[in-house]
């Protein structure tokens, strides 16, 4: 049997596969140190759902991997089609940056970003074995071939015994045209690990010349796009590792369009609900809550007479249009009539009809905030293995998991994320003491430190972290740390600036606060200052940010610091929870079944009440304590 040797093998090439694959390259730093396998090389980076990136919340996740070195801030900045901030009514803890993306682009930039580094070597094949030794991973068999690491990253996706449904038809596959995964799912129950069931669904793609184009409303872009990147329009210029966005925005932007379902629409759908694979008992997994099938909507919203519909291109390159609103699995006849119910869609031809995926997944409670599973040391799960939904949420835990194995195979300390350090920590904080019983979507109500964690201060955040860490050791990072330094002492200068000027006697530090005051009021203020010279825009937007929530995230720092130490505490991994008759029943079968690494996680778990805490903390004093020593037959 052939061998060959990794320092971290990466299995899966969708958007948590090259994260964390990209993440281990920087810090390994060591030429074919990183295994990435895929069935399909060609498909590594494809965006198999809507080709957008970022979105509320989502949009702060994209921000904090670019921070910390990752590559689909700038995938996306090189291949946006639309750029769009949302939720710009309201203030910028909530804001989310957004971009279309040409779907053909985006793959071909992540491929070759990849192809890029000298540390990842592309692996074509299946898996088909996990080789376990003990409790340690030891490796993966592909096609005949033994990989051998003790850092394993496992991706899959929706493929893992993966079934599509449209109507009554059933074809295994975790994608249209591509196939199922059914070993995986054998070898982790084999091991011992827990799988559920999920749901995830995805619309019909209509072709743009059957749609009556021009009449329908447009949803366009910001007159001036925001980018994700921090790099994104580095006068250095484009690197063989990092695309060109010289010109930004660098592909031509399009408008959108937008129509509705009508009445017409919802009586089919409910005339047609018992062919409906999740009505007709054919599918008895659970989908996403928030991001609904067009029959839960009707069925759910009943009241409801209309649905908005977003017709959003696809790619610059053909004329396929993604139909945001209406995600089914109805059988394609009801499909034509429901899109062709719609104003503008009268005509419309359909390219792709829309399916739900089942797939399996693995319940992360069996994983530890770093990625890594507790069955299997060495073995780390990233995306939607573990139960989430998104692009967005995947790269965020493949950067974790990819960043853990790799200090892993360096033999370095594992690093979390904290809940008031960024989204990613609340990500993974939420899948290690919540057990999800839909698929995962990272909303900013979920992050309660969200005035801290916006989207336009992720570098001000992360970047200094991923410099300990060892994520920007390249010349794409020293680059990232060279814009980040210049940004801070922009930051710092203006903050002092601003302390000490005055309008009309009144310190602008405390106009600032003012509910009419905006951003731009402050930087008219300081126009005339030598300092604010060559300000760029996301420097003011993150002065008034800090000054705006100024009270409230003070208020927010003191309660972080006052339960930092209950918040870090550890809890000893031998622990044996059952045993500890003094607790509730309930309390001591979620701590068994999480096995939560904190107090502070602990705290957070489904059933377990701060008393529970308090008196686990007493019991865990007394677990530590040892026996008392005796002098002489008698106890000291």
């Amino acid at each position: 049997m052939n061998e060959r040797r990794f320092q971290v093998i990466v299995i899966g090439g969708g958007h948590a596969g090259v994260e964390a694959a990209w993440a281990a390259a920087n810090i390994l730093r060591t030429e074919k140190s990183v295994a990435l396998v895929t069935i399909d090389p060609t498909k590594t980076g494809v965006m198999s759902c809507n080709p957008a990136i970022g979105g509320l919340a989502k949009g702060q996740l994209v921000r904090e991997i670019d921070a910390l070195g990752g590559l689909m801030g700038l995938a996306a900045d090189a291949t946006g089609i639309q750029f769009k901030v949302l939720n710009t009514s309201k203030g910028q803890a909530v804001r989310g940056p957004r971009a279309q993306c040409d779907k053909h682009a985006y793959a071909e930039c992540v491929q070759a970003m990849l192809a890029s580094r000298s540390e990842i070597q592309i692996v074509q094949g299946t898996v088909d074995e996990l080789i376990v030794s003990g409790d340690r991973i030891r490796g993966v068999l592909v096609a005949g071939t033994r990989l051998e690491s003790e850092s394993v990253v496992l991706t899959t996706g929706t493929f893992m015994r993966a079934l599509m449904h449209t109507g009554e038809s059933k074809v295994e596959g975790g994608r249209f045209g591509e196939a199922s995964a059914v070993g995986i799912s054998g070898a982790l129950r084999s091991l011992g690990f827990e799988l559920g069931r999920l749901k995830t669904g995805t619309p019909p793609r209509l072709k743009r010349g059957s749609i009556r184009w021009d009449d329908l409303e447009i949803a366009g872009g910001d007159q001036h796009a925001t980018p994700f990147s921090d790099l994104t329009l580095c006068k250095e210029g484009a690197s063989a590792s990092i695309p060109s966005t010289a010109r930004f925005p660098v592909l031509e932007q399009i408008n959108c369009r937008q129509t509705r379902t009508t009445a017409e629409s919802h009586e089919l759908i409910r005339a047609n609900l018992h062919r409906a694979p999740m009505y007709s008992g054919q599918i008895e997994s659970i989908g996403p809550r928030y991001c609904p099938s067009i029959e839960d909507k009707v069925v759910r919203f009943a009241e409801r007479e209309t649905h908005g519909v977003f017709l959003e291109p696809e790619s610059l390159r053909d004329d396929w249009i993604y139909c945001n609103g209406i995600s089914t699995s109805l059988p394609a006849d009801v499909q034509d009539k429901i899109v062709r119910s719609m104003p503008g869609c009268e005509n419309a031809e359909i390219y792709r009809y829309g399916y739900a995926v089942e797939y399996d997944m693995v319940r992360p409670h069996q994983i530890a905030a770093t990625g890594m599973t507790r069955l299997v040391d060495g073995l780390f799960l990233a995306g939607q293995i573990n139960g989430t939904s998104g692009y967005e949420e995947a790269g965020a835990q493949g950067l974790v998991a990819g960043l853990n194995a790799a200090l892993r195979a360096l033999d370095r300390e594992q690093f979390t994320f904290g809940r008031d350090q960024a989204y990613i920590g609340v990500l993974m904080d939420d899948l290690v003491t919540k057990t999800p019983v839909e698929p995962y979507r990272m909303f900013t109500s979920r992050a309660e430190h969200r005035l801290m964690l916006r989207a336009d201060n992720s570098a001000d955040r992360l970047t200094p972290v991923a410099r300990e860490l060892g994520l920007l050791q390249n010349d794409l990072g020293e680059l990232r740390w060279r814009r980040h330094s210049e940004r801070a002492e922009r930051l710092r200068a203006v903050n002092t600036r601003l302390d000490r000027t005055s309008i009309n006697g009144e310190q602008l530090s405390k106009l600032v606060r003012m509910p009419e005051f905006d951003a731009q009021q402050l930087k008219q203020a300081m126009a005339d200052d030598a300092v604010s010279a060559g300000v760029p825009e996301e420097v003011w937007e993150t002065v008034f940010a800090e000054r705006r929530y100024a009270p409230y995230i003070d208020r927010a720092r003191t309660d972080i610091k006052r339960g930092q130490e209950m918040e870090r505490r550890r809890l000893p991994d031998e622990i044996d929870y059952h045993a500890m008759t003094p607790l509730r029943t309930e309390a001591r079968l979620a701590l068994s079944k999480f096995r939560p690494e904190t107090f502070g996680q602990a705290s957070r778990l489904e059933g377990i009440t701060p008393a529970d805490v308090t008196l686990l903390a007493v019991l865990v004093q007394r677990h530590r304590r040892p026996p008392s020593a005796s002098v002489g037959g008698v106890a000291e």
